[in-house]
């Protein structure tokens, strides 16, 4: 499913990081943003069908999502999906993230950093790395690890729509052009 245009999610993003910022709740809600992100790029089956469909009513929507992700996401997550439902705007959900992380960047709060790794962080690897990049960019960073199964060994960091890899594949694709001169 092809993600709508940021653009047009970057109004309901403001407000979500505007209210995150008065409860001090930034981080969680930018952990909420990437989660339903995920959830709804990763394929769930209904999810999708179900939050677009004309034929079923928003207040029936309203309460599936309550259910499903009321325990999970913070409250004021919970009520911009309502809101997202109520308006007929579901399809906005996967482009709240980067929306809502460009609110970020662009007040100076943090930098949102994707990690893509060939295994999962430990604890210390993510903290060292968070540490790190932060001293680099002069920032706080928000990391976003995402476990990539085809790479070998390494890291695969995008900074701000910039990639940086640090990956064996990468390694290895750039001695193969070496080599082949």
């Amino acid at each position: 499913m092809t993600v709508p245009d940021v653009d047009l999610a970057r109004p309901y993003a403001r407000a979500l990081y505007e209210a995150a910022a008065s409860h001090g709740a930034e981080q969680r809600i930018a952990y909420d943003v990437a989660l339903l992100r995920d959830l709804w790029e990763g394929g769930v089956e209904l999810a999708v069908p179900f939050l677009t469909h004309p034929l079923i009513h928003a207040p029936i929507k309203e309460a599936v999502l309550a259910r499903a992700l009321g325990p999970t996401l913070h409250p004021l997550t919970l009520n911009l999906l309502r809101l997202l439902v109520r308006r007929g705007k579901a399809v906005l959900i996967p482009a709240l993230a980067p929306a809502f992380f460009g609110e970020e960047e662009e007040r100076g709060k943090s930098l949102h950093v994707v990690a893509h790794t060939a295994r999962p962080l430990s604890s210390e690897e993510r903290a060292a790395l968070q540490r790190r990049l932060g001293e680099t960019l002069h920032r706080k960073v928000l990391i976003e690890e995402r476990v990539d199964p085809h790479l070998l060994a390494g890291i695969e960091l995008s900074v701000s729509g910039r990639r940086v890899e640090a990956s064996l594949q990468a390694r290895l694709t750039e001695l193969m052009a070496q080599l082949k001169g």
